[in-house]
Parts: structure tokens; C-alpha cells; sequence
């Protein structure tokens, strides 16, 4: 009965062998048992749930009776997911760390495709680390909340956020700009949405299921030239919804005014990506 638990497959993708999931999983659901009677109970045969056994044990799953009876019982789920969880960040810091001293910085400015959801969020989120000017982030509401902390700590750090969203939303330290038919671009695109550009240096180019559940088209270049693109429309399309939100307020004039004079661009040299691209023009004028 117990090897055919759901649990079990779960168990399996943390890295446990099926036996050792299903010794487990039978030893949560019954009282401290010996491995002769645990065999018996999910079929399988002794002398490899014995192997199972020692195997939780030094893995922290399994408590085993310092005695003649040798009486077996399951740690907590809570308490041995919590291990599993630790000791995985620890060998992550440990490979981050290994794999840092060979990694070569690469900067060849290709397009290249964005297949994995995850990992176009993880690619987000370093990309808003990263970040040390200016940054839009022009978002649909799942893939807005998911970039929230990052974008909050980018704010933090006096990083120029400008978020274009398209439901209310708070966020720390940056006034979100919400089109007036934001409704009708989510029903359109049927999707998510997320255009993002950090220092006129890096952008993601993308549009999801709705469900998150695959990237239907996106892209992630650190190409200047498209990065500033990117950043310039983000940052126009942004400053036109707050002028559309500031029309028929009572001091419209001066709020209109003080839109304008934020929204500084390319003159300003702000933007370190956009920067660089003159340095090359003027390297190749020479």
C-alpha cells in the first residue's frame, strides 16, 4: 500500500531511491517498527530495508532505538524537508563558489531565446541586482509580484525604477504607472507580459502563458543598442500614462510640468549602456 503513496515520487525528486521513500513514508504513517516489520509492511525484501534504513538514518530522516530491538521511527516531514533544504543551499554555495573561480564574463551582445520561465525570472532578478542607474520594468501582475523584492531593493540602493503595471500595485520606493486600458491589454495578449531594461545595458523581451506555465516568445540580449531601445520606449510609454493620469487634476499645469522635466533621458547621460554607445561611435570617428 505504502509504495504506492504519492509522496513518494515526491520524495524521489528530492533524492531519495524509491525503497528509501517508501521506508519512509510507511514509517510516518505507522509507530516506531523494526525493519523486519517495516519489509513485511510495503513488501520488499528485508536485507534491503535494512539498507534503506541506514541510509534515512545518515541522512537524518530516520531515527533507529540504540538498543537490542532496534525499533525504527520517521523524523518529522517538516523537520527532515527542512535538512533536505539546507544542506541543498549549502552545496549551492558551494558550487556558486567553485563554478565563480572558472566562469569567464562574457559580453558578445547576441539575442538569445529565453525557453524557461524560472529561469527568465532568475535571469530578471540578477539583472535588477545588478543594477546601479536606471531601470524599467514594464509588467503584467504575476510576473510584476514575482519581481517585487528585487525591484523594492533596486529602489533601495537609489536605482531609478520606473514600473509600468497594469493593476494597482505597491512597491516601495517607486511610483507604478497604470495604462487607463490596461484591462484591455491583458485580455489581448492573453498572456503575460515582461519587458525589462537595466542601464540601457541588458533587456528581457518576453510574453508567457498565462499560467507561467512556458514562455510563448522572449528573448534576453545585452546588446546596448536594444537595451536602450527597450529602455527609452518603456520610459516614454510610462511617462505618457502618468500625463494621461494627471489631465483634469486640479493643478494639472504644474503636474504636467513636473513629468516633463522627470522624465530626462539621453541628455542627461544617465544611462551607462547609452553611454558606452558613444564612446564606440567616437572610437570609430577617429
Amino acid at each position: 500500500m505504502t509504495t504506492g503513496h504519492p509522496a513518494i515520487e515526491t520524495l524521489t525528486g528530492l533524492g531519495l531511491n524509491r525503497l528509501e521513500a517508501a521506508v519512509y513514508v510507511h514509517l510516518l504513517a505507522n509507530p516506531p517498527m523494526t525493519a523486519y516489520r517495516i519489509a513485511r509492511g510495503i513488501g520488499a525484501a528485508t536485507a534491503n530495508v535494512y539498507k534503506a534504513v541506514e541510509s534515512l538514518a545518515n541522512r537524518g530522516a530516520v531515527l533507529v532505538e540504540d538498543g537490542a530491538n532496534r525499533l525504527c521511527r520517521a523524523v518529522p516531514a517538516r523537520e527532515f524537508l527542512r535538512q533536505i533544504e539546507t544542506g541543498f543551499l549549502e552545496r549551492g554555495r558551494e558550487a556558486e563558489r567553485a563554478l565563480a573561480a572558472i566562469e569567464r564574463k562574457i559580453d558578445d551582445e547576441r539575442w538569445y531565446k529565453l525557453d524557461s520561465v524560472p529561469a527568465m525570472l532568475e535571469r530578471a532578478r540578477s539583472m535588477l541586482a545588478g543594477c546601479r542607474s536606471v531601470a524599467v520594468v514594464d509588467a503584467f501582475p504575476a510576473l510584476l509580484a514575482a519581481l517585487v523584492p528585487e525591484i523594492e531593493r533596486a529602489a533601495e540602493r537609489g536605482v531609478a525604477v520606473h514600473v509600468q503595471a497594469y493593476a494597482p500595485v505597491e512597491i516601495a520606493g517607486v511610483a507604478a504607472a497604470v495604462p487607463s486600458m490596461a484591462a484591455r491589454s491583458l485580455a489581448l495578449w492573453d498572456g503575460e507580459q515582461l519587458n525589462l531594461a537595466v542601464d540601457g545595458r541588458e533587456c528581457i523581451v518576453a510574453l508567457t502563458e498565462k499560467d507561467l506555465s512556458r514562455v510563448k516568445q522572449g528573448i534576453w540580449s545585452n546588446s546596448r543598442y536594444l537595451s536602450c531601445i527597450v529602455l527609452a520606449g518603456v520610459k516614454a510609454e510610462h511617462t505618457i500614462h502618468r500625463m494621461r493620469a494627471a489631465l483634469g487634476q486640479k493643478d494639472e499645469s504644474r503636474c504636467l510640468k513636473k513629468i516633463l522635466l522627470e522624465h530626462g533621458f539621453f541628455t542627461g547621460g544617465g544611462v551607462p549602456g547609452q553611454r558606452e554607445l558613444r564612446t564606440r561611435k567616437a572610437g570609430r570617428s577617429k
